[in-house]
């Protein structure tokens, strides 16, 4: 069932497998709040998922908007970090991004940093916001 919830997402938002970034930033979310990341994230607030606008509706959220603007300052080096495939390692809870070609490194850390932002303000999450209508956000 998670699978089928994960693929609907997935199919939604129009990603392809060629999409790395987007599932392994899926991955480092899971693996540093313990949560489903497309279920507890994938449409939380103004910010986490698909687009953005408003104020952030809290630190949760707000994590996903500096995650937004980091992406979006990739774009201007012509990076885009949606597409970009990239390699991290995991040790004793801490994530690190393989050097690689700069663009998939600091994708990876653009990813890397959202993972630990959401980790870091887990106690602000609200079922609230969890599927929060953006048609709200402004």
């Amino acid at each position: 069932m998670n699978s089928l919830l994960g693929l609907s997402v997935l199919f939604v938002w129009g990603l392809s497998s060629a999409h790395g970034s987007l599932l392994e930033l899926h991955q480092m979310i899971s693996e540093m709040t313990g949560k489903n990341a497309l279920l507890y994230y994938g449409f939380y607030g103004c910010y986490c998922g698909l687009g953005g606008k408003g104020q952030p509706k809290d630190a949760t959220d707000r994590c996903c908007q500096l995650h937004d603007a980091c992406y979006g300052n990739l774009l201007k080096y012509h990076c885009d970090a949606k597409t970009r495939l990239y390699r991290y390692d995991r040790h004793h809870g801490r994530l690190s991004c393989t050097q690689s070609s700069w663009c998939a490194f600091l994708s990876c850390e653009c990813d890397r940093s959202l993972a630990l932002c959401l980790r870091r303000n887990m106690g602000s999450y609200s079922k609230l916001y969890q599927f929060y209508p953006n048609k709200l956000c402004r």
